[in-house]
């Protein structure tokens, strides 16, 4: 027989947490492809991410956006232009240059993830000060 472990729902809850972080894209022949995010929790993550490839550049940037389950999530962005796209369970973001040339560009993610908030624990923290 299993032990059935009761929670109050007035004594806990979830809260989502949400960090964004941005960044510059460089790629060239010498270097093709850039992992530009990874997930170092165990714990489902949704992430929204948009990329811009410079007007300068002259090659498409392709974005792959590898899940924990299922196929990746890919599209392309040719010079000149911006695309995004939101993403449950994702687990890396890696961009690839597409044909001979240079790439610049921005990316930048909004990362969200559960946080379990223990409120009776935080009340006793509160009285002890």
């Amino acid at each position: 027989m299993k032990n059935k472990v009761k929670v109050k729902v007035n004594e806990s809850k979830w809260t989502i947490v949400c960090n964004n972080l941005c960044g510059n894209i460089l790629l060239s022949d010498q270097v093709p492809d850039l992992e530009v995010w990874r997930e170092r929790m165990s714990i489902d993550v949704a992430l929204t991410t948009s990329v811009f490839n410079s007007a300068l550049s002259t090659a498409s940037i392709l974005v792959r956006i590898v899940r924990k389950e299922g196929s990746p999530v890919e599209f392309s962005i040719p010079p000149g232009n911006t695309l995004s796209a939101t993403v449950d369970d994702a687990q890396s973001i890696i961009v690839f240059k597409e044909g001979i040339g240079g790439i610049e560009g921005k990316f930048s993610l909004e990362v969200c993830f559960p946080v379990f908030h223990d409120v009776k624990c935080n009340h006793k923290n509160k009285k002890e000060s």
